[in-house]
């Protein structure tokens, strides 16, 4: 037991007060904590990184604690960010920091630890953390609190919501947000047993609690996932099923607000409500309250915390509010302005939203949350940001609310009736925007507007259809085969009946243009080249560029919406019959047929299996099985307008009875699901749940489908070949629902299901994920 009248002076100095002997994290004892963050401040010291800021890019886990603490004991500036921070972002937060290295962690026992990169500028004022602000606000920036303000966070949650060194403590939330490191130091102080966990990673999280964690850490968007998860897992139970968490007394919510809906939701599924936490990137955890509280509400201060409400015009005291909150900590003396505006609730403090995108209409302050709360009680509602729009007359703002709703959800007209029948008239929205998405911080906070302006690649862009043109040109003249196995000019423009001199400007144009090459040393490599795919899909580019994805149909579709688009009024002509033909034999080639072989090997279905696929092509994974195995059945659900005839064998075997069709599809009847080339149609493959619903217990769930490249649009260099463009494919004649694999992620675990493979295809947009439902 440590002795309670010890002040620590660092962190690491926090842990040595336990016995070597007591857990701390899972598979690490404090002593072998110690000694594992000594080495990492020894690597500190021997780069002479001390003073300098260093990148620790890791997930969440007992190696991430153990490399913050060594980087604070060797003297250096830890900058946490995010394990899928592009390189460019870290570039970018490193500029900011006056450069920095990055740790390199040896991924095995007894590796060399390293920094990579160039020294930075030395920082005098001792260890430190430097934290980039969330960037819901704006651009992000970087923050720096010394260790001293993180040990005063750390007796908060111990003195002030009571965390113990008898508590299990999960933590999955990102590690590099200020939120989720405040709690890490205060299990770290209270000499809990921490359970840091990805954030997606909601299976484990479920198995900790179900195992005897006693408090969570949590953001809105996690909790809703996480309840959301349990419910669907509910429902499925058998009587008598244990507890999903049997020894939780604290589940805390922070980094955002807190809605009736989402209390409700959460104790509905775990038997109790969420507590609340709120604080700031600069200060920690501020204030604290129980499970219960009225919504949006955000508790008292913690200990060593005032708080005082100004008039934001003219910081003149204003303690009935709405006011400007200000925080003031033993830490930190002086004032702060915590960039929200808030009103006494009782003994608790309710946020009304962000100073600069509150509203104020008619003299009365409008509070955001509040209407993101009422829309968020809509059933159909996944996610709501509301913003004020200054105008003309002062005092009479706006109010716009960009709404993401479920497949098949209400349109503007029917979420203005819903707010009007919850909300006085004057906190009606002015604006309704029905959006596919909202882009979220790592610690799932919604993230400020996107602001788009045109970047000097909108010149490329310009031209760059006479690259395409030009690859559709040598297609047209039939010189690809050739072209493929590397030919001269003058044969080839014998071959085709060309003439010479223009053939040559059109091959060096092309060869310029990157799309063929005239070094000998890539003979080789262009023999390689598969031409009959390449050709496949050449001509689908070709057609599309000539009927659905042409500049008309797009800015048609942003006029009409998708399900007005022209591509839904097509009659089923010829020429519609052309265009599947077209489309399957792109999506069909060598490649998806090698995917389909890969997928069935990694599901490993017995003699017998049914397999239910949704596909918007043949059917290509139960023709495969049932090429293998005779005796194997399913169900097939064909789905979109290009979808065509079933395979053969298919066809077969539903005239036997042995495979059923249609949208209905069997219930807890099939050993495998596939979702392939179709779980973008919100109509069809999007409804994770009905596809999950049809598996036995233990069944597997594989999508084969390609996804936009992760991250946001801003934070690689991308190219012309990064998959982006994928997207004007699925507002045209597609889909658009999940459109990354972190949005599949994320419905698979709404859905009660756990990832258990992802595979993604070098140098294609191309991924297999495997799932299945919970345990």
């Amino acid at each position: 037991m440590p002795e309670v009248t010890a002040s620590p002076g660092t962190l690491l100095d926090a842990v040595r007060r336990f016995d070597p002997g007591h857990p701390v994290l899972e598979g690490l004892t404090c002593g072998e904590l110690t000694s594992r963050a000594q080495a990492v401040a020894e690597a500190v010291r021997a780069h002479e990184a001390v003073g300098e800021a260093v990148v620790l890019r890791m997930p969440n886990g007992p190696d991430w604690v153990v490399a913050f603490l060594g980087l604070l004991a060797g003297g250096s500036l830890p900058l946490p960010v995010a394990p899928d921070t592009p390189g460019p972002e870290v570039r970018r937060l490193l500029e900011l920091a006056g450069g920095g290295r990055v740790l390199a962690y040896p991924e095995r026992p007894g590796e060399k630890i390293e920094l990579t990169g160039s020294p930075g500028v030395r920082v005098d004022g001792g260890p430190g953390v430097l934290l980039p602000t969330s960037g819901s606000t704006g651009s992000p920036k970087l923050v720096r609190r010394d260790e001293a303000s993180w040990l005063s966070e750390a007796r908060r949650y111990r003195d002030g919501v009571g965390v113990t060194e008898e508590d299990t403590v999960v933590l999955p939330v990102p590690l590099s947000h200020a939120y989720a490191l405040g709690w890490l130091c205060g299990g770290l102080l209270s000499g809990a047993a921490l359970r840091p966990v990805p954030p997606t990673a909601l299976g484990q999280t479920a198995r900790e609690l179900a195992e005897g964690a006693t408090v969570i850490t949590l953001v809105p968007a996690t909790a809703r996932l996480l309840a959301t998860r349990q419910q669907v897992r509910a429902r499925r139970a058998r009587p008598g099923s244990p507890a999903p968490a049997p020894r939780l007394r604290i589940a805390m919510v922070g980094a955002g607000p807190v809605d009736a809906s989402l209390d409700t939701l959460f104790t509905e599924a775990y038997g109790i409500g969420v507590a609340r936490n709120y604080g700031s990137t600069e200060l920690g955890a501020v204030f604290s309250g129980p499970a219960g509280l009225p919504p949006l509400c955000v508790g008292a201060p913690l200990p060593g915390v005032e708080h005082r409400l100004v008039d934001p015009a003219t910081q003149e005291p204003a303690p009935q509010g709405p006011g400007a909150l200000q925080i003031r900590t033993d830490g930190v003396p002086d004032w702060h302005d915590m960039g929200d505006l808030a009103v006494p609730d009782g003994g608790s403090l309710r946020i009304l939203g962000r100073e600069g995108t509150a509203v104020r209409r008619g003299g009365r302050w409008v509070a955001p949350l509040e209407i993101e709360a009422v829309f968020r009680a809509h059933d159909a509602v996944r996610e709501v940001r509301v913003t004020g729009r200054p105008r003309v007359h002062q005092g009479e703002d706006g109010i716009a609310a960009e709404v993401v709703v479920a497949p098949g959800g209400p349109d503007e007209t029917e979420l203005r009736a819903h707010a009007a029948r919850h909300l006085a008239p004057y906190k009606v929205p002015d604006t309704i925007v029905l959006r596919s998405a909202l882009p979220r911080t790592a610690s799932g906070k919604t993230a400020a507007a996107a602001r788009y302006r045109l970047t000097p690649r909108a010149i490329e862009a310009a031209r760059a259809y006479k690259t395409s043109e030009l690859l559709f040109a040598l297609h047209e003249l039939g010189a690809l085969t050739a072209l493929a196995e590397g030919t001269a000019l003058a044969p080839l423009s014998a071959e085709l009946g060309c003439d010479p001199r223009a053939l040559e400007v059109l091959l060096d144009t092309a060869a310029s243009l990157g799309l063929l090459s005239t070094a000998a040393e890539s003979e080789s490599a262009a023999a390689r080249v598969p031409l009959a795919e390449l050709t496949a899909f050449v001509r689908l580019e070709e057609r599309l560029s000539r009927d659905l994805v042409t500049r008309e149909a797009l800015a048609a579709v942003a006029r009409s919406g998708q399900a007005r688009r022209p591509f839904e009024r097509r009659p089923e002509d010829a020429d519609h019959a052309e265009l599947v033909a077209v489309y399957q034999g792109a999506m069909n080639g060598p490649s998806a047929l090698a995917r389909t072989a890969l997928g069935l090997r990694l599901l490993r279905p017995r003699p017998g299996a049914r397999l239910v696929e949704v596909t918007a092509g043949p059917g290509r994974y139960l023709d495969r099985l049932l090429a293998r195995d005779p005796a194997a059945g399913g169900h097939l659900w064909q789905t979109g307008r290009l979808s065509g005839p079933a395979a053969g064998r298919v066809a077969e075997a539903v005239a036997a009875g042995r495979v059923s069709t249609g949208p209905g599809l069997p219930v807890g009847r099939a050993d495998f699901c596939v979702i392939s080339n179709a779980v973008h149609d919100p109509a069809s493959g999007a409804l994770l749940s009905a596809v999950l619903a049809a598996l036995k217990p233990g069944g597997l769930l594989l999508v084969d489908d390609v996804f936009l490249p992760s991250g946001r649009p801003d934070a690689e260099d991308t190219g012309p070949a990064s998959g982006a463009e994928l997207a004007l494919d699925w507002l045209t004649h597609g889909g658009t629902a999940w459109t990354s694999v972190e949005a599949l992620t994320t419905g698979l675990a709404e859905a009660g299901a756990d990832v258990v493979r992802h595979l993604p295809f070098d140098h294609s947009p191309c991924h297999l994920v495997i799932a299945k439902e919970a345990d």
